[in-house]
């Protein structure tokens, strides 16, 4: 048995487990991951990816998933890995943090009569190479990102002539650097539809100011999940934007929160309606703590079955049941639920015991539609999500 350590010494959590995941591919072996550390005051949502098994972990381990079409398992320390496996070889990303104490990782590995071999990844132009020795490793080839930042090694057909302009209410650099599932997720969907896609990245914090310039002739609008609550009143301003010119929006997770908080705010005539976690001291509060919810007590993570409500439009588009992705401490507030569905927001989507509120749809607009899980975690090249490819088909009939 023998661990092939793959190391990138690189700051930015999507590149975290990438290479190495294109190598495992290659070699048709499993990949492990260890305990790693990013600085999450400039990264916040470094450790957002969710694998289904029910843990947070290194958003760039989302490539593992996508190109060994496989779980990326949970996180072990390297004492766990040299009981857990038998004889076959494995690949094990480092990051910096990690490269750090590779001297001491590589005496523990031969005091338990493992062998291991040491890549690592280098920046060649604008792309990645491995380099064993110094020396360049062909036979794996030359590796870069593409506009939606999926990995690849040959150039792509040229773009189509249909192109949507679709506003993803974040920041650019957090999009492309911290969690990259997203804008992946967009890709393959519009892959799917042969269009191409015009990506306006729409900082949150600039909407609050600057609504009406940075959205102007959007088709779509995509309100993404993620953990800074910094983000809560700019994407708030951006569902109040769809809303009113009937523009296709997709929430997800803190998406479908902000947009469902956009609505309350339009029923309740206040603009002081906020979700408790961005707002503790709200006088309306929208998504509450999952703390009276038996089944997910605190935080509710991994794969779990969603119910669709027949007739709905998530009915439609996903069916009775879709295994989701979930990674939320916060559920709709269940004293709104009835003024809401009067008031034409109806929940499409819930868990197994209808409790929480899992998707939602205004009826009184084209396609207003968020789920509080993420789906962009199970998004393939080869199967893009339903719920991304049926938002670009809203947005190219905004288009015409």
């Amino acid at each position: 048995m023998a661990f092939i350590f793959v190391a990138h010494d690189t700051p930015e959590p999507s590149l975290y487990g990438a290479m190495a995941a294109i190598l495992a591919a290659q070699k048709n072996l499993p990949l492990a991951h260890l305990p790693v550390s990013w600085d999450t005051a400039h990264y916040p949502d470094a450790c957002q990816h969710v694998v289904g098994e029910g843990q947070l972990v290194t958003s760039g381990l989302l490539w593992a998933e996508r190109l060994i079409l496989q779980s990326a398992g949970k996180v072990m320390k390297l004492e766990e890995l040299l009981k857990t496996y038998g004889t076959g070889d494995m690949v094990i990303p480092l990051g910096p943090t990690q490269i750090i104490q590779f001297t001491q990782m590589a005496r523990q590995v031969r005091e338990n009569a493992f062998d291991y071999e040491l890549i690592t990844v280098e920046r060649e132009n604008q792309g990645y190479v491995f380099r064993r020795h110094g020396l360049t490793g062909e036979a794996a080839g030359y590796w870069w990102r593409d506009r939606y930042g999926r990995w690849i090694n040959h150039d792509t057909p040229s773009q189509t002539p249909t192109s949507l302009r679709i506003a993803l209410v974040g920041v650019q650099s957090e999009q492309c650097t911290t969690y990259p599932a997203t804008l992946a997720a967009l890709g393959d969907a519009a892959d799917a539809l042969s269009v191409s896609l015009d990506i306006v990245y729409a900082a949150p914090q600039v909407l609050e100011d600057h609504l009406h310039e940075v959205m102007e002739n959007v088709d779509g609008i995509l309100l993404p999940g993620g953990s800074a609550m910094c983000n809560v009143a700019g994407q708030i301003c951006a569902a109040h934007y769809a809303l009113n010119r009937n523009i296709p929006v997709l929430g997800l997770c803190l998406g479908m929160q902000t947009m469902t908080t956009a609505i309350v705010q339009n029923m309740m005539g206040s603009a002081k309606a906020s979700l408790a976690e961005a707002d503790p001291d709200a006088d309306i509060k929208t998504f509450v703590p999952l703390t009276d919810m038996p089944a997910f007590p605190v935080h509710r993570l991994g794969d779990h079955r969603m119910h669709s409500r027949p007739g709905s439009r998530l009915h439609d588009i996903l069916g009775d049941e879709f295994i989701v992705r979930y990674n939320h401490r916060f559920h709709l507030a269940p004293e709104l639920k009835p003024d809401l569905e009067n008031h034409g927001l109806l929940i499409s989507g819930t868990d197994a015991t209808g409790k929480i509120a899992d998707g939602i749809e205004f009826t009184r607009h084209p396609f207003y539609l968020g789920v509080q899980g993420h789906p962009e975690l199970s998004s393939l090249p080869v199967k893009p999500h339903p719920l991304l490819i049926a938002f670009l088909q809203a947005a190219s009939a905004q288009h015409g």
